[in-house]
């Protein structure tokens, strides 16, 4: 008779001790004065993450298993040492992915790059200028995306029929306040990711992921004001994991 054997089972905590993503924003200098900007303004003195403080931390979530750096700003490519940090990232074996508003091109290779376009950007409507983005980063091998702030219908669209080269559109809520409330009518398509604080949708941003910004302060989410000084994260995850956030904990009680 056969031996039985029992099935390779794996039990997987959840929530995980420690987050597995961290969004870290490493300047707030900007190229741009978008005049709705929910996170600088151009009157705010210069900021930025050193590359010895980047390397600091890279090292502590590298020890407690994170697995993926989103990096933002402010322009993350204005950053003097962007392609030091983007090579430590993957060395250490991240999945590093930065966010920019396509008007800087560096030769850098994150894994995936994020071009921000919507009516809020001065860029809208500069299509070869965004396109240009696109094609330059998907012919230096990254996956290239598009980050969008929804304000209607027809501009999803206009997006998803003017560019090409590019792999998914992330859409996402306005801040502090979006007057979009038709987030059940966008069409069902793979390449479309919606931002988890959207409209009745589900959030984990505190419970896999957190954020970290220039003036090394931390939250659950870069869309939230309370911020608690970052020190280690081992001290610093039971504090953010008590932030309250109404977006995200109506959907969790």
């Amino acid at each position: 008779m056969k031996e039985l054997t029992k099935p390779n089972l794996q039990i997987i905590r959840y929530p995980p001790r420690y987050p597995k993503s961290v969004h870290l924003y490493i300047t707030n200098e900007c190229n741009l004065d978008c005049k709705n900007c929910y996170y600088r303004s151009s009157s705010d003195p210069k900021k930025e993450l050193s590359y010895n403080r980047i390397k600091l931390l890279f090292t502590e979530w590298k020890k407690l298993k994170l697995t993926s750096i989103a990096i933002g700003g402010g322009e993350p490519l204005l950053h003097p040492d962007i392609e030091k940090i983007i090579h430590l990232g993957k060395d250490l074996g991240f999945f590093i992915a930065v966010t920019t508003n396509g008007i800087l091109k560096k030769p850098i290779i994150p894994h995936r790059i994020h071009i921000s376009y919507d009516e809020l950007h001065p860029t809208w409507k500069n299509e070869k200028l965004i396109q240009d983005a696109i094609n330059y980063y998907h012919n230096l091998g990254c996956i290239v995306g598009i980050n969008h702030i929804v304000t209607c219908l027809e501009n999803i669209e206009y997006i998803e029929h003017t560019f090409v080269n590019f792999t998914n559109l992330l859409l996402i809520r306005q801040k502090p306040e979006s007057s979009f409330t038709q987030w059940d009518l966008i069409p069902y398509r793979k390449n479309y990711w919606i931002e988890g604080c959207m409209e009745n949708s589900v959030c984990e941003q505190g419970i896999l992921s957190f954020h970290v910004n220039y003036d090394m302060n931390a939250s659950i989410c870069s869309n939230l004001n309370k911020k608690i000084p970052y020190t280690n994260l081992r001290e610093l995850w039971p504090q953010l994991r008590r932030i309250k956030c109404e977006i995200r904990d109506s959907h969790f009680t």
